[in-house]
C-alpha cells in the first residue's frame, strides 16, 4: 500500500482538482504504490507522483499511463485532461518517452538507470529489406495509404491477404516505406509463419516487442496478459508500424492488436481472416502481363527483354503471373546472358520439369506450395491432387464433388479452404474457382505419389463415388459455360 500523499494546495485551482481526482482512481485500484503504478505505467515512480502532486499538470503521456494503471477510462481522461489543459495553457507534450527507474538493486543484466531516473525507449527499426525491383501495385499501394491515413479515434488494422508467392511481405514493405513519416516512434516485425500455436507464439513476440522497445527485462511482466497489456499500452502511446507476416489464422495475430489511436499494424496472411472484426482488407491478386514483364526486365536488362518480347511474354504466361515465379526465372535470365530467353522459355514448357525450373538458391515455389499442401487435411489434399488431372484452368464445387463423392455444400467448404491455403483462387462466379498453372504442376507431383487417392477418403465415401458421379455430371455439364466440364 502507498503512504498517505501530502495534502493538496489548492491554490492551482483545476491543476488541483485534476491531480485530487488522480488520487481517488489511485485508491479506487486499492492504492497501490507509485513503484507499482511504474511496472506497468513505464514511468519513473517519482513522475507518477508529480502527477498527482497539483502543483502543474502532468502531460497527456503520463496521465493515460498512469489512468491505465488504475484501470481508469483513456477516454474521458484525455478529454478531461485537453479541458484542464485548455483552460490553464499547460500540459505541453514532449517527444520523449519515459520508463520507470529500476528498482534500488542492480538489475540481472547488470545495467544501471542513469541518476536521474529515466529511461529513454529505443526507436526500433526491426524491418527486413525490401525489394529494390518491386514493381507495378500502384492502386493497391495507394488505396492501403488512404486506409492508414484515414482520420479516427484508432488506427485499424489493415489485412493484407492474397495466394502464395503473390508478393504479400514484399507490398507490405514497400507500403511502410511510403508511410514512414507518418510512424516515427519506429516498426516492429515479426513472422509468423513457423512459430507455434497462437498464444505461446504471441506471447513470445510480445516479450521481443516490449525489450526492442526499450524495457528492460526485469520490467516485463511475467504473466502473459498483463505482458500483452503493456505492449498494447505502448502500442497506444506511440506512432509505430507493426508488420506481422506470414499469419495462419486469427488466434495467432488476435492477441498483437490494441487500441491504438496513432500505431498501424499491417497483417499478411494467405487466408482472409475473416473473424478478425474493423479490419480494413487488400486482397492481392496476381501480376498483370505488363507488371510480369517489367519485372523481368528490372532483373534481367530492359535491352534483353526487348530484344525477346515474345519469348519473355512467354514465360510470363507459363509462370501464371505468380511475382515470386517470374522473380526467380528473371534471376536466373540475369545469372545466364549468354542464354537466350527463349532457351528458358522452352525449358519452363516442359510441364513435369516446372516445379525443377521454378528454384533459385534458396527460394523455392516448390517448398512453398508443400508447406501450405502440408497443413491441409486429408480431403483438401485429396482436392488438389484432381487439379494435377485436368491442368490449368478452372474447377468447381460440382466437378470436385462428383469426383469425390461429395455433396456440393461440402466441395465448396472444401475448396473455400483451399484458398485460405494460398493455393487457389476464387472467380467472379459462385462455386467457380481458378487453378493456376504451377498449383496443377504441383498438384500433378503429388498425384502421382503411391496410394494418394486410397488414403484420402474412407471406404464408404469411396464406394458412393462413381454413384454419386454420375448423377451430378450432368448438373455439372449443364452449369458450367459452353456446356463443359472443366473440373
Amino acid at each position: 500500500m502507498g503512504r498517505p500523499e501530502r495534502p493538496l494546495d489548492g491554490s492551482t485551482g483545476p491543476i488541483a482538482a485534476f491531480a485530487h481526482d488522480l488520487r481517488v482512481l489511485r485508491n479506487r485500484a486499492g492504492n497501490p504504490s507509485y513503484r507499482e503504478l511504474a511496472r506497468t505505467a513505464l514511468f519513473a515512480p517519482s513522475v507518477l507522483s508529480s502527477a498527482a502532486s497539483g502543483h502543474r499538470l502532468p502531460t497527456l503521456a503520463v496521465t493515460l499511463a498512469f489512468v491505465s494503471a488504475c484501470g481508469g477510462d483513456r477516454a474521458a481522461w484525455e478529454r478531461r485532461w485537453r479541458s484542464v489543459a485548455g483552460q490553464t495553457g499547460g500540459g505541453a507534450e514532449v517527444r520523449e518517452e519515459r520508463a520507470p527507474a529500476p528498482p534500488a538493486e542492480t538489475p540481472p543484466d547488470g545495467a544501471h538507470a542513469p541518476a536521474s531516473g529515466v529511461i529513454r525507449l529505443a526507436r526500433p527499426a526491426q524491418l527486413p529489406m525490401g525489394s529494390r525491383t518491386f514493381v507495378g501495385r500502384e492502386r493497391d499501394l495507394a488505396d492501403a495509404a488512404e486506409m492508414i491515413g484515414a482520420s479516427g479515434p484508432v488506427k485499424v488494422p489493415l489485412l493484407v491477404s492474397g495466394p502464395i508467392g503473390v508478393g504479400k511481405t514484399a507490398f507490405a514493405l514497400r507500403l511502410a516505406e511510403e508511410v514512414a513519416a507518418d510512424f516515427p516512434d519506429g516498426q516492429l516485425y515479426a513472422d509468423l509463419s513457423d512459430t507455434g500455436s497462437g498464444g505461446r507464439s504471441a506471447n513470445g513476440i510480445v516479450r521481443g516487442f516490449l525489450r526492442a522497445l526499450g524495457v528492460p527485462a526485469h520490467l516485463v511482466p511475467d504473466d502473459p496478459m498483463q505482458r500483452i497489456g503493456l505492449y498494447r499500452s505502448l502500442l497506444a502511446e506511440r506512432r509505430l508500424f507493426v508488420l506481422l507476416a506470414g499469419v495462419r489464422d486469427e488466434g495467432q495475430v488476435r492477441p498483437l492488436l490494441g487500441q491504438a489511436p496513432h500505431s498501424q499494424v499491417v497483417v499478411t496472411s494467405r487466408a482472409r481472416l475473416l473473424g478478425l472484426e474493423d479490419t480494413n482488407r487488400i486482397e492481392l491478386d496476381t501480376f498483370s502481363r505488363r507488371e510480369s514483364l517489367a519485372l523481368i526486365g528490372r532483373i534481367a536488362g530492359q535491352g534483353r527483354v526487348r530484344a525477346e518480347l515474345d519469348a519473355t511474354d512467354t514465360i510470363a504466361e507459363l509462370c501464371g503471373d505468380l511475382p515470386l515465379a517470374v522473380n526467380i526465372v528473371g534471376r536466373k535470365i540475369a545469372a545466364r546472358p549468354e542464354w537466350a530467353i527463349a532457351y528458358t522459355a522452352g525449358r519452363l514448357a516442359d510441364r513435369e520439369r516446372l516445379m525443377d525450373s521454378l528454384c533459385v538458391g534458396d527460394v523455392n515455389v516448390r517448398d512453398r506450395f508443400t508447406a501450405a499442401y502440408e497443413h491441409l487435411s486429408p480431403t483438401e489434399r485429396e482436392a488438389i491432387r484432381h487439379f494435377g488431372q485436368s491442368g490449368a484452368g478452372w474447377t468447381t464445387s460440382i466437378s470436385i464433388a462428383a469426383a469425390m463423392g461429395i455433396m456440393i455444400e461440402t466441395a465448396d467448404e472444401l475448396l473455400e479452404s483451399v484458398v485460405d491455403a494460398g493455393l487457389l483462387q476464387r472467380a467472379n462466379v459462385a462455386g467457380r474457382y481458378a487453378v493456376s498453372r504451377l498449383v496443377s504442376a504441383f498438384a500433378a507431383e503429388r498425384q502421382r505419389e503411391p496410394g494418394a487417392f486410397a488414403a484420402a477418403v474412407p471406404m464408404a465415401g469411396r464406394r458412393t463415388r462413381k454413384n454419386a458421379f454420375e448423377s451430378l455430371r450432368h448438373e455439372a455439364v449443364r452449369t458450367l459455360p459452353g456446356g463443359s466440364s472443366e473440373g
